[in-house]
């Protein structure tokens, strides 16, 4: 009986968590706005622990979403993903990635790349070697739901050509900045040469144009994030229950989006 409960709970797909900042500890001095998605090394090298011991193992996209893999089947596979190239991605996931041999992929804006506070090329390289995978996330961060189809065409392209030319690896996914995905996006991103969108839908990922992925948050507890880990129902459904709670935040963002802290390109 509760085997068949367990079942019953479980659903069809793969996790793709979503990371973005890292602190060493639990200080944090950036924007107010951004601390919720600050994850610390501690939690970051607990969620790998919890992975481990619950059989899974890290893979990539690309593995994840190849001709080859039967579509929908249930894996002991985990995929962590990270967004922005931010400079913790080095200084924090990497050596804790290390640790345990698992890897991971980076979602970049090209334009970032060498700034204050992003990685650069010679940390990418370097974390490539190591078996990280680096894909697109524009070549600017701005909200590409706001973009002509010509500027987007623009984004696309740039920031694909820079990796594949510095990386030397074909560059198939792209994740929207913002989590701000629509269809017009998915059409521009596959007339690029991208095999897939990655979003920030709560859910696990099954193959198709569309990547679901899920937010880990520096208030994600261990029991939810195993929840999470192991596709159980409970854990989606409860952030979807929590979706009403941003309706406010949603509207605002729609209103005045640079008052949440998103950037507009100007053409």
């Amino acid at each position: 009986m509760r085997t068949l409960a367990f079942k019953f709970l479980t659903l069809e797909g793969v996790p793709v968590f979503v990371y973005h900042g890292m602190s060493e500890g639990a200080e944090y001095h950036g924007p107010a706005r951004d601390k919720k998605y600050c994850v610390t090394r501690a939690q970051f090298h607990e969620h790998l622990s919890h992975t481990r011991s619950a059989g899974f193992s890290t893979t990539l996209l690309t593995d994840m979403w190849a001709p080859s893999v039967p579509n929908n089947v249930s894996t002991s596979k985990v995929v962590l993903t990270f967004d922005d190239g931010l400079a913790s991605d080095y200084r924090v996931a990497f050596p804790t990635l290390q640790e345990v041999g698992a890897r991971a992929e980076f979602f970049l804006n090209t334009s970032a790349i060498g700034k204050e506070g992003y990685l650069s090329w010679q940390q990418i390289k370097e974390m490539q070697k190591w078996g990280m995978s680096f894909q697109s996330h524009g070549h600017d961060h701005v909200d590409f739901t706001r973009l002509s189809k010509s500027a987007m065409d623009r984004q696309l392209r740039v920031s694909k050509s820079q990796l594949e030319d510095r990386l030397a690896r074909s560059v198939d996914f792209f994740a929207a900045p913002y989590g701000r995905n629509n269809e017009g996006i998915v059409r521009s991103t596959q007339e690029a040469g991208y095999r897939a969108v990655c979003t920030c839908r709560s859910w696990p990922a099954r193959s198709g144009r569309c990547v679901d992925r899920t937010v880990l948050f520096r208030h994600t507890t261990s029991r939810e994030f195993q929840r999470l880990l192991k596709c159980n129902a409970l854990g989606y459904l409860g952030r979807l229950a929590r979706k009403p709670l941003y309706l406010p935040g949603w509207l605002l963002m729609q209103i005045s989006p640079g008052s949440v802290g998103i950037r507009i390109l100007e053409e």
